[in-house]
């Protein structure tokens, strides 16, 4: 009986040794490649769709929801006010489209969408920004504010978070002129915001400085979009005058 139950093992061991050994041949052959590639494709096409998926359930659909109303709002009022401005009544009463009002009603709609509404839209963005990302009173190493765009008054200031300073808790700010940042400023009992009187605040030396900001500070943001945080008010003392 152990006899039979040895051979039985023995060929079930053999069975499985060849069994090992046709797989392997079949993963090292061209059939098992392609079949592999193929399987490993289909199952990151299909992870990718569950995570396009949750995207777009959690974060695309709410946020189109929000957006929505006051978006087809604005549209209706466009209409409306498209509507009574390029169409006339003729000697009959009835009314005609006059391609002349409508092409003074569209460069109207032009210069107003430049001037007016996408600064009001990039103001609403600074405040909510603002509101859910200011630091006040947050003290921190600064030196070497440097004026980067002249022309439009712009000024970079790096330190970093604690000494010394290193790669990991380095930062850089900016410091321009903006709708948001001169009415924060007015607000404040500051008068006019001036980014060179800003900058200038900021001492070649490193200096222990508190800071009002606001802004996202991360990295993949700064290198490969050029967001920086604001800087808005400072208060330096070089470190080799502290006590």
């Amino acid at each position: 009986m152990s006899n039979l139950r040895d051979e039985v093992e023995a060929l079930k061991k053999k069975l499985e040794e060849r069994a090992d050994e046709r797989a392997k041949v079949h993963s090292r052959s061209w059939t098992g490649r392609t079949q592999y590639n193929l399987t490993a494709l289909h199952r990151f096409l299909f992870q990718f769709v569950q995570a396009v998926g949750w995207i777009y359930a959690h974060i695309v659909r709410p946020a189109a929801r929000l957006l929505f109303k006051p978006v087809s709002w604005l549209w209706h009022l466009y209409r409306l006010l498209w509507d009574k401005a390029v169409y006339y009544e003729d000697e009959r009463q009835e009314r005609q489209f006059s391609k002349t009002r409508g092409g003074i009603f569209l460069a109207l709609s032009a210069v107003f969408a430049w001037y007016l509404f996408i600064p009001a839209v990039v103001f609403l963005f600074h405040g909510i920004l603002f509101l859910t990302t200011v630091k006040r009173g947050e003290v921190v190493y600064l030196t070497n504010s440097q004026e980067i765009l002249p022309h439009e008054n712009e000024h970079s200031v790096q330190g970093c978070h604690a000494l010394p300073c290193t790669d990991q808790n380095s930062m850089y700010f900016r410091i321009r002129a903006s709708n948001f940042n001169e009415v924060w400023s007015l607000l404040s009992g500051r008068g006019l915001f001036f980014p060179d009187y800003v900058a200038a605040s900021v001492p070649v030396a490193v200096s222990r400085c508190t800071i009002t900001s606001y802004g996202l500070r991360i990295k993949l943001l700064m290198r490969g979009f050029d967001i920086y945080p604001d800087l808005l008010q400072t208060e330096c003392s070089p470190l080799n005058e502290q006590p």
